[in-house]
């Protein structure tokens, strides 16, 4: 997928792929006006989103009630010496009724979750000058 970005005004930023749009800007402490989430937070919100999808489809696929089904993430730093390593924590909350045959089940439904997929794979990066 190509993902072109454009700079907006103040620190606001467009990434444009197929149809979609999504704008981020930056805190006010850095120079932004803080009106959408920052880059970094669009990551991070983007793991409990594809585990939630995949929870979604477990149940659907089941004729479970999703009312009530959630997924929390808390996000903390592991090493003093390198702020880059956090622990990912995700908590389900499964709705009332939820068959507690399907508990392990609906928990792999969630580690198949694309984004920790590649994160766990470690993607390379090249950033380079056309």
């Amino acid at each position: 997928m190509k993902i072109e970005v454009n700079l907006l005004d103040g620190q606001q930023l467009q990434a444009n792929f197929g149809e979609h749009q999504i704008i981020s800007d930056q805190s006010i402490a850095v120079g932004g006006k803080a009106e959408h989430p920052e880059p970094f937070d669009y990551f991070l919100a983007s793991m409990p989103l594809c585990a939630a999808f995949y929870m979604r489809k477990f149940c659907q696929q089941r004729d479970i009630s999703t009312t009530g089904l959630k997924i929390v993430q808390n996000n903390e730093n592991i090493s003093e010496e390198d702020s880059y390593k956090k622990k990912i924590t995700l908590e389900v909350i499964l709705p009332d009724g939820f068959p507690n045959k399907y508990n392990k089940a609906i928990l792999a439904a969630a580690n198949t979750c694309t984004v920790k997929k590649v994160i766990q794979a470690m993607p390379e990066f090249d950033i380079a000058i056309i």
